[in-house]
C-alpha cells in the first residue's frame, strides 16, 4: 500500500494500483460477500466499522495520486464511510467521485449527488451528527458538492430540511440577536424544503420558529 503512494508521487501510480486494484477488488468481493450473508442492518453497519480502516492506506494512495481512473473500490468505500457516520472522510472521496465524474456501482441505483443528499444529509436530518455546528459543516460540504448536479427534488429537500433544523438547533428555544437570525434562516430554508417536497416534513418546525420569532419581536 505504501508502495503504491512512493510511486503514485514518481507518476507511476496507473501501472502500480493496477495490481493492487485488483487485489482490493478481491478483497472487497469477498467483504460483500460476508455481508450479504448478515441479516441485522445494525450488525452490518458495525462489521463495516470493521473493515473500513483495512481500506485506509489503499484509499488515501488513489486521492494522493488523484489519477482519476474508474475504481469501484473507491465508490464503495465512499457509501460505507456515510454508513458508518465516518462524513468528513466520506465526502473526502465524494470530492474525487464527482471531480473525475466517476460512475456508482449500478446497484445503487443513484448518481453521487443524489446520494449524498439522500445518505448524508438524511442522516444528519434524522440526527446522526449531535453537535449542531459539526451538523453545519457537514451539511455546508454536501451543498459545495451538489451544486450544479443533477439530483430529484426529494433528494435535494432533504438538504433544505437538514439546514432548517441545524439552524433551528443553533438558534436555541430564545432567539436574539445572532441567534434569531439563524431562526429566520431556518424557517427559509425549511420553507425551500416544502417547495421542492410538500412531504418532507418541515411544516410543524417552521411554525415553531415563526412562533419563537414572534414571541422575541413581541419582547421587544
Amino acid at each position: 500500500m505504501l508502495a503504491a503512494r512512493a510511486s503514485a508521487a514518481d507518476g507511476d501510480a496507473p501501472a502500480v494500483l493496477g495490481g493492487i486494484y485488483g487485489q482490493m477488488m478481491a478483497k472487497l468481493t469477498q467483504d460483500r460477500r460476508r455481508l450479504h450473508d448478515i441479516q441485522s442492518v445494525e450488525r452490518k453497519v458495525a462489521v463495516k466499522r470493521e473493515l473500513v480502516p483495512e481500506y485506509a492506506d489503499y484509499l488515501q494512495g488513489v486521492l494522493a495520486g488523484d489519477g482519476g481512473q474508474p475504481d469501484e473500490v473507491v465508490t464503495t468505500l465512499m457509501v460505507w464511510h456515510f454508513d458508518i457516520g465516518a462524513f468528513a472522510r466520506g465526502l473526502q472521496l465524494a470530492d474525487y467521485v464527482l471531480r473525475h465524474d466517476l460512475q456508482l456501482p449500478e446497484r445503487l441505483k443513484r448518481n453521487t449527488a443524489t446520494l449524498l443528499l439522500d445518505e448524508v444529509a438524511g442522516q444528519v436530518a434524522n440526527g446522526a451528527v449531535s453537535k449542531p455546528e459539526e451538523a453545519m459543516q457537514v451539511l455546508q460540504e454536501v451543498a459545495r458538492l451538489v451544486d450544479g448536479q443533477d439530483a430529484p427534488d426529494q433528494a435535494r429537500a432533504k438538504l433544505h430540511l437538514a439546514l432548517g433544523k441545524t439552524l433551528a438547533a443553533q438558534a436555541g428555544e430564545e432567539p436574539r440577536g445572532p441567534q434569531l437570525e439563524m431562526a429566520r434562516a431556518g424557517v427559509a430554508q425549511l420553507r425551500r424544503a416544502v417547495e421542492l417536497h410538500s412531504g418532507v416534513g418541515a411544516k410543524k418546525l417552521i411554525e415553531q420558529l415563526e412562533r419563537k420569532i414572534k414571541n422575541a419581536g413581541d419582547a421587544g
